[in-house]
């Protein structure tokens, strides 16, 4: 009975499919491997101590707009802050897209971009990267003034790929299209590149980006969209208004106070990628990509045996299973002790191999 009752387009949708919290060694999430810092959380005692919390939240979000305004040097009428990017993701495609509209993302890319856009019933048209996972600029703008797209996804630097787009490709794209270019900069803190200088001239950019990367706030689920503030106003009808929880946003508030520690850890945590992708580099049986985030994609032969050993190991990775990544495997950079550990047991499997 209900299962004719539920709509056409989610009864031929695959949930997105995330582990619950593992004991051991997380690395399969793309998170940071410390808590909050001591200043900060000491600071979020007093925080919640004055919470009134039968009061809703501030649905305009007047302190963290504020916060956020100083961080990226840009007006408080140009953000829109979300429950997480994937949030502000969903209502983007709302605001934009109806059934049957088109949608451009690239293959492979984060998932969420064509569950949200098949929950909205646009048509999603994908583009295969090839099989180092580079995108071609031209074929891709030449694509898309053949699809016409209302809306185009580009993730920077891409999930789970780690590659990202040079400001001039990004740009290329932007003057060719017709439509909305959505720019995913959920890593930005990781890469240093953003497309923040194109949004005076461009009036169909939206950049997305997140507290749950290089800022540790991922239990919190917060993220925040740059605008023009018109594409703002359409954002905001389709917005819950209260959307995001006071908790939260005293959080973000609280992390962008402190934006030494944010970036002395993003430092740590890019040093560690370089060295670890060195030393992977040099084992045999194992390709791997550079990256511009805080994890590392593998391609390796024996991929099944590498998971399954770092999970005895305790140590937990993203195996993935689609044609595109065949033989592919994410790992999140942890802490120095954390990469060792995963390390060692990788070579372990491949030196058993050889």
């Amino acid at each position: 009975m209900i299962d004719n009752l539920v709509s056409k387009r989610v009864q031929e949708l695959k949930s997105y499919k995330a582990e619950s919290r593992i004991q051991g060694i997380a690395l399969d999430k793309n998170e940071l491997p410390w808590g909050l810092d001591d200043k900060v959380e000491e600071a979020l005692i007093k925080s919640i101590k004055a919470m009134k919390f039968n009061r809703y939240p501030d649905s305009d979000y007047t302190e963290l707009k504020a916060a956020i305004s100083r961080y990226a040097g840009i007006e408080k009428q140009s953000i829109c802050v979300g429950n997480g990017s994937d949030e502000l993701i969903s209502l983007v495609l709302q605001a934009f897209i109806n059934p049957g509209d088109t949608i451009a993302i690239y293959n492979p890319t984060f998932a969420m971009y064509r569950i949200y856009g098949s929950i909205c019933g646009a048509r999603i048209w994908k583009y295969d990267l090839d099989g180092n996972f580079e995108l071609k600029p031209d074929e891709f703008i030449a694509s898309l003034q053949e699809q016409k797209p209302k809306l185009v996804f580009l993730c920077n630097p891409n999930n789970p790929t780690g590659k990202e787009l040079a400001l001039s490709e990004m740009e290329e794209i932007l003057k060719n299209t017709a439509g909305i270019v959505v720019v995913d900069e959920a890593y930005f803190e990781f890469s240093g590149v953003t497309v923040l200088g194109f949004l005076s001239g461009y009036d169909n950019l939206i950049i997305l980006r997140t507290f749950s990367k290089a800022f540790g706030l991922a239990g919190l689920r917060i993220g925040y969209m740059l605008a023009n503030p018109l594409i703002i106003s359409y954002i905001d009808r389709v917005r819950s208004p209260f959307n995001v929880n006071a908790f939260a946003q005293a959080a973000a508030v609280e992390v962008l106070k402190n934006l030494d520690k944010v970036m002395e850890r993003v430092e740590l945590i890019k040093s560690e990628r370089e060295r670890l992708i060195v030393l992977l580099k040099q084992l045999k049986g194992i390709q791997c990509f550079e990256s511009k985030s805080n994890f590392i994609l593998m391609r390796s032969p024996y991929s099944d045996e590498i998971a399954e050993r770092l999970q005895k190991a305790g140590i937990f990775i993203r195996k993935y299973s689609s044609t595109k990544l065949k033989d592919c495997l994410r790992v999140t950079v942890g802490s120095r002790g954390e990469n060792d550990k995963f390390y060692e047991t990788v070579k372990e499997v491949l030196y058993e191999r050889a």
